[in-house]
């Protein structure tokens, strides 16, 4: 019958094993060390570093977390990588068919792609700030938080809605926290007879008593149409504050409706 080596055989082989392989490739160790320490630095720093973007830029916590965990998993894996190619072990040729996968993922992952860069946009630009009160598009709201993907607003009427950032690419963005102005229009219509040419002065006598009024702006009265009785009307004026546009249109026709009176006159102005 065979016999089986003596398990301190076994070891002792083992061990003088490992000792050739320490003494054959002790340049090779060393070298890798550096690169994991170097790897350890990069992450601190990184990481120090986009802290500290979050919070000059307030970025939401969820955001800054994802940044971190992709800038650490990505230093970890470029570091093990190198470390493999120390040892003569490459990856690089299957990275490289990552590579080409990753790139036929993109492509189908472009709408993706498009909010993140419009989340950049946001990031680094900084049209608005949480807090804000934009328009995009035809929404208007309240900024109430800004994401990698997708941009939060509480809309005038109270409704939640989400933006994709992708939509800040191609859309201007109205910033009426930073302009304090905000067009508000009433329409509306009177027989040709009457005489309105003093209610825009009208209008700004009694701006104390029109929510957010923008006395600097003033009002203006515009025709748009006109009929065989009838001309169509236009007053525009400036708020401050968006939020209180139907609060002043209020108002302003309230001042026109007094000063008009049950017969649709202004003023002296008549029949």
């Amino acid at each position: 019958m065979f016999q089986s080596a003596h398990p301190a055989d076994a070891t002792t082989r083992a061990v003088l094993d490992l000792v050739d392989f320490l003494y054959g490739n002790w340049n090779r160790i060393v070298l890798s060390i550096a690169i994991l320490i170097l790897a350890f630095i990069v992450i601190r720093v990184l990481k120090s570093m986009v802290t500290q973007v979050g919070k000059d830029y307030r970025l939401p916590d969820s955001t800054v977390r994802l940044i971190i965990t992709a800038v650490t998993y990505g230093t970890v894996i470029l570091a093990f990588v190198n470390v493999l190619a120390v040892f003569n072990i490459q990856l690089y040729p299957l990275i490289l068919s990552l590579g080409v996968l990753s790139a036929v993922v993109v492509l189908g992952s472009q709408l993706l792609i498009s909010n993140v860069l419009g989340g950049a946009v946001v990031y680094v630009e900084r049209p608005f700030v949480i807090g804000d009160i934009i328009k995009v598009g035809e929404n208007i709201g309240v900024v109430q938080g800004i994401n990698i993907r997708s941009t939060a607003l509480k809309g005038l009427n109270g409704l939640d809605i989400t933006i994709p950032n992708s939509t800040f690419l191609t859309t201007s963005i109205t910033n009426y926290t930073k302009t304090r102005h905000y067009l508000v229009k009433v329409p509306f219509t009177m027989p040709i007879k009457v005489d309105l040419s003093g209610l825009a002065e009208a209008i700004k006598a009694r701006a104390a008593s029109i929510p957010g009024f923008a006395p600097d702006r003033g009002g203006e009265l515009y025709k748009m149409g006109i009929s065989k009785v009838d001309i169509q009307y236009e007053l525009h004026f400036w708020i401050s504050d968006p939020r209180k546009a139907d609060e002043a249109k209020s108002r302003v026709i309230d001042i026109i409706s007094q000063d008009l009176g049950h017969k649709g006159h202004y003023g002296l102005g008549g029949e």
